[in-house]
């Protein structure tokens, strides 16, 4: 449930009327065993001012307890966000991004969670000049046989190296998503790269420091209409 290619979002919904979509690969290795997305599609649009509609299609895999590596559709995301605020001279633009994940995917082989899955994010953002620092968190709803909900927290500086092109750092905070299960912490470097008229290539990828043990990685191709 992040703003591509970062774990960090931003309150920056896409232009009115205009698309924005993504097909893409993201994963994490943690403790040994890999998870992810790929390939993994989606669409973004601007229905009026301020406002984004977002819907996300995913083949999902992962290593399973059995030894083998499970893979099949994942558990379907829309999401709504809202710009209520914009930026000033003095104040940041602020967004919330509510979304629902539906349960689509095989729960039995952890491609999907089993259950309907909510996140209540606020998002800020604040530019200074070629510099761009956006950041907040939110609220997950993760009802499940050991599961809890928790919250997230993420924060991200980036430099923009001309039309098309930038760079970017984030630290991004998860908390305990179930009992027993130690909350994390995880740093990333990411880009953004012009490859053709109304396409970039963009990427991040970076460890998890903090609580379990891994890394984590994106790389897609984002095309804007």
């Amino acid at each position: 449930m992040a703003g591509p290619p970062y774990l960090t979002d931003d309150p920056e919904p896409v232009d009115l009327h205009h698309w924005e979509t993504y097909l893409f690969a993201a994963g994490q290795t943690v403790n040994g065993q890999r998870s992810g997305l790929a390939p993994a599609f989606e669409a973004n649009y601007g229905p009026f001012e301020d406002a984004q509609l977002q819907f996300q299609i995913p083949t999902a895999y992962v290593d399973g307890d059995d030894g083998l590596r499970h893979r099949g559709y994942g558990d379907t995301q829309v999401g709504f966000k809202y710009r209520f605020v914009h930026e000033s001279d003095f104040l940041p633009q602020i967004a919330i991004y509510p979304q629902i994940q539906a349960p689509t995917g095989r729960s039995e082989d952890d491609l999907g969670s089993g259950h309907w899955r909510l996140f209540l994010p606020l998002w800020l953002q604040k530019g200074f000049g070629e510099w761009t620092t956006y950041g907040g968190g939110g609220w997950m709803r993760n009802p499940g046989l050991g599961n809890r909900d928790y919250t997230v927290w993420g924060w991200l500086l980036q430099r923009e190296l001309g039309e098309g092109y930038s760079i970017g750092a984030e630290v991004f905070h998860q908390g305990s998503t179930a009992l027993g299960l130690a909350a994390s912490t995880t740093w990333d470097l990411g880009f953004e790269c012009a490859i053709a008229t109304h396409l970039q290539l963009v990427g991040s990828g970076g460890e998890i420091f903090q609580g379990a043990k891994g890394s984590q990685y994106y790389l897609g191709i984002r095309g804007k209409f």
